[in-house]
This record gives C-alpha cells, sequence and structure tokens, in this order.
C-alpha cells in the first residue's frame, strides 16, 4: 500500500466525515447537508490535489513531458473509412449514384 501524507489523510478523514454526516444531515436539516458537501469537497480537494502534485513530480522525474510522447510514433490517421467526406473532397454519393441513369429532365 502506498505511503499517505498528511494532507491525504486528511483529505481521506473529511470525506469520512462528510459521509457519516450524509444520513444525518438528510433526517435533519439543510444546514448539516450544507456542511456535509463542505466537507466532501474539501477532502477531495485535499486528497485528489495532493496525489496530482505527486504524479506531476513523478513525471518530472522520468523526464516524459507529453512533447516527447507525441513525437515517439506516427500520428493515427482519424478518418480512415472516410465518413467525413473530406477524402472526396466534401462530396457525398448517393446510394443511386453507382447506376449510371441519364438526367431525368432529358428529351
Amino acid at each position: 500500500m502506498p505511503k499517505l501524507t498528511l494532507r491525504e489523510i486528511v483529505g481521506l478523514l473529511l470525506i469520512i466525515a462528510a459521509l457519516v454526516l450524509t444520513p444525518v444531515a438528510w433526517a435533519f436539516s439543510r444546514l448539516l447537508w450544507l456542511l456535509a458537501f463542505s466537507l466532501f469537497i474539501a477532502g477531495i480537494m485535499c486528497f485528489y490535489t495532493q496525489r496530482m502534485w505527486k504524479r506531476e513530480e513523478e513525471r518530472i522525474k522520468k523526464g516524459s513531458d507529453d512533447a516527447s510522447c507525441h513525437e515517439r510514433g506516427a500520428a493515427v490517421p482519424t478518418d480512415i473509412h472516410n465518413y467525413t467526406g473530406w477524402g472526396s473532397g466534401g462530396r457525398s454519393e448517393t446510394m443511386d449514384s453507382s447506376v449510371d441513369s441519364g438526367d431525368a429532365d432529358a428529351d
């Protein structure tokens, strides 16, 4: 199990306190609802931001930034089946285009 920092522990405790307070708030007061919601958001912010900071530090230590990740291989084609029609200049063909029927107005 990864070692938790004090900030992550506080975040988890705030989340747990909010979850414990929620049934009480549901039964009694809207002010308790606001308190439970605030504790939950504060807990998420404390826990999640610390995790993101750690992940960013590890990414910087490894030296893998987004630019080098994109330079490793060729770009994946996005519209290989020409669903958008851009491969044919934006023109789409109808179902009847394969049948050579003459102009309907011709005499």
